[in-house]
């Protein structure tokens, strides 16, 4: 990693990426955190944004100018980014109230007419690259291509291309061949009226070869270009580095399907060669370069947007059933480490466990359980402040101390040859304050509130629609996060999968079939975090298949000494008591060798003996007038949506 630098090394970074672009006559700079295939995690050779500014979130661009060095980042990283970014970088929020909410707000605002701004082809995607030139255009200033690329050029000891081993994703695990998603993606495409289709994004690659890599941290892919082309014979071409196809199991599974593999760089030259074809490509997640080199005076350019995403989002039953196995056992693994840390705090009254020794731990309790590949995202492992820095991830040279008199917040996932998991829990081994108490609970009945939630099968209902349910709690007492309610979620791929989501913006309806996250959660900055995280199927409902409902896959107890039970009406704790004993009835026979996780496994289970509830504020009948708000207003977002 690069550590924080003074004044002057940080000023002879930017010095020398001026004098850049001095030479490339261009008034501007823009460094998205990207790679060539639109990746939202990047192998450390693709990290330019950390190199140049010291900020390490997997979301954000810089814009360098002559008098500014500005980074863009949304509400997950503002605490993480004014913590890490160096002395003359300024951070630039994410949100509708700013005045510059984006980087092409801001270039728009500040760019004297006839100036030029750089960027680097291959980072940037296609259709990106059209709107910002439009729109910059408008006010005469120039968007110039730079084939090379200017951090690149100034990065002394940048990490190599990563060469990692490539493997076969057993059938037994994927539940389709490739021959089978290979007639999908040709059906889809005979729709579109394509007879051929470049794919850059890497989890579409490993998706439809049943291959998985190693070339990005904690996701299980490999770069590389797919070229398919649909003609009497099916012909599939793989750009990739040869060195990671040497195991006999890969370059035989290769030869039997007839996949012809060659250099990674050689995409670009032999598109040049293609003629007469009807081409698709996603001109969302292509980047530039690759979209320049198709020949449009020779063949026909098809955007074909996420349509290869959206196959990849319909999980099959092996697939669906992989999740909830793996959980299982990634369940037994999260109540181990929960309980060991609550017995080393309150029983051993240790006061050496620290953050990243606590992440290494949890590692340690998952490392051997079965079909167990890796991390699926870097552990945050957050003790009270920390807690409330929504992407924070210890270091063992700069962390905190765990103790039981704070909330302690752990949010981590893993990949499994079944399926990959992500999951957060907030627990409090001590006595919790009246405010921490209530504001779990509030995120918790918005978690519960969106996993009842129960929607027409029409493929309109979408994220936006569905996120209010998650909210609702918090914004009866004025409070909200700063973050999505969830994501879709890769099997044995991306932890982070889209195109679904639940937010405000996300607007891909939900099918039967989709798995995604349910994650609300508050933060008090300076003082603590509260998440609850668990992964969903959507499915349809057993009552009446016209409509979806959610089935959480999620095997770990909420935390009972963070529960205000008064919140909670009847059904509520009725509906918490049911998860609890399927939870305790699936884990303890995996726990059966461990008396303190078995024993912590049902103190947290343990049903909760419902109480009449007197506040008529949280009442049953209130709870669902507000239910049925919420459905009105989908209602009314349907109706507005068919006229």
């Amino acid at each position: 990693g690069i550590l924080l630098q003074d004044m002057a090394q940080e000023t002879a970074k930017l010095q020398a990426l001026r004098k850049l672009m001095v030479e490339q006559k261009i008034d501007a700079y823009i460094i998205p955190h990207n790679d060539a295939h639109s990746s939202e995690y990047t192998a450390e050779a693709d990290e330019r944004i950390k190199f140049i500014s010291g900020f390490s979130g997997s979301a954000g661009t810089a814009v360098v100018s002559f008098t500014d060095a500005l980074l863009w980042t949304d509400g997950r990283y503002f605490l993480q980014a004014e913590k890490e970014l160096e002395p003359g970088w300024k951070l630039m929020k994410m949100v509708a109230t700013e005045q510059f909410s984006n980087y092409l707000l801001w270039l728009k605002a500040k760019m004297a007419q006839k100036t030029k701004v750089g960027y680097d082809p291959i980072l940037f995607p296609a259709k990106r690259v059209e709107v910002i030139t439009k729109d910059l255009a408008d006010l005469q200033v120039s968007l110039i291509p730079i084939e090379e690329n200017l951090i690149d050029k100034i990065w002394t000891g940048k990490p190599p291309s990563p060469i990692k081993p490539v493997m076969v994703h057993d059938v037994k695990y994927s539940g389709c061949s490739t021959e089978e998603k290979l007639q999908k993606v040709k059906a889809l495409l005979n729709a579109k009226k394509c007879n051929v289709i470049v794919l850059s994004s890497l989890d579409e690659i490993a998706w439809i070869l049943n291959l998985r890599g190693g070339d990005i941290e904690f996701n299980p892919m490999f770069l590389s270009y797919l070229l398919i082309v649909f003609d009497a014979k099916t012909e599939v071409f793989l750009y990739s580095d040869p060195a990671k196809f040497k195991d006999p199991t890969v370059e035989n599974y290769l030869k039997t399907l007839d996949i012809h593999l060659l250099p990674y760089p050689k995409i670009f030259e032999d598109l040049k060669t293609l003629k007469g074809k009807a081409i698709g490509i996603s001109l969302d997640s292509a980047n530039a370069k690759l979209v320049q080199a198709i020949n449009i005076k020779e063949n026909t350019s098809i955007d074909i947007q996420d349509s290869i995403q959206v196959l990849k989002l319909m999980k099959n039953t092996v697939e669906l059933n992989g999740f909830r196995e793996c959980h299982k056992r990634d369940g037994a693994g999260l109540v181990a480490y929960l309980a060991w840390l609550e017995h080393q705090l309150n029983v051993l009254n240790r006061t050496d466990i620290t953050e990243f020794t606590g992440a290494e731990k949890v590692l340690e309790f998952r490392k051997s359980i079965l079909n167990f590949q890796g991390l699926s995202f870097g552990t945050i492992s957050s003790i009270g402040p920390n807690g409330s820095v929504i992407h924070y991830e210890p270091h063992a040279d700069n962390c905190k101390v765990i103790t039981n008199k704070e909330v302690y917040l752990l949010d981590s996932g893993c990949q499994y040859l079944d399926g990959t998991t992500d999951v957060t829990r907030t627990v409090h081994y001590g006595v919790p304050r009246d405010i921490e108490k209530e504001m779990y609970t509030r995120v918790l009945l918005g978690n519960l509130c969106l996993e009842r939630a129960i929607f027409p099968n029409n493929k309109v209902v979408n994220g936006s629609m569905l996120d209010m349910y998650a909210r609702k709690y918090l914004w009866e007492v004025c409070e909200d996060y700063c973050h999505g309610t969830g994501h879709g979620v890769g099997h044995f791929l991306g932890v982070h999968e889209g195109p679904i989501g639940i937010s405000l913006y996300r607007k891909v309806p939900f099918e039967d079939g989709f798995v995604c996250t349910n994650e609300p959660g508050y933060y008090k900055d300076g003082e603590y975090g509260i998440r609850i995280e668990n992964q969903m199927i959507c499915k349809k409902c057993e009552k009446n298949p016209s409509y979806l409902c959610f089935e959480n896959v999620t095997m770990a107890p909420y935390s009972k000494s963070l529960i205000d039970w008064k919140l909670l009406s009847k059904q509520d704790i009725e509906y918490v008591n049911a998860y609890h004993k399927k939870v305790h009835d699936t884990l303890a026979p995996l726990l059966k060798d461990d008396p303190i996780a078995l024993k912590y496994l049902a103190k947290e289970c343990e049903p909760h003996v419902c109480q009449a509830i007197t506040d008529l504020s949280v009442s049953y009948t209130h709870l669902r007038a507000h239910e049925t708000s919420l459905h009105l207003v989908c209602r009314l977002l349907l109706e507005k949506k068919k006229y």
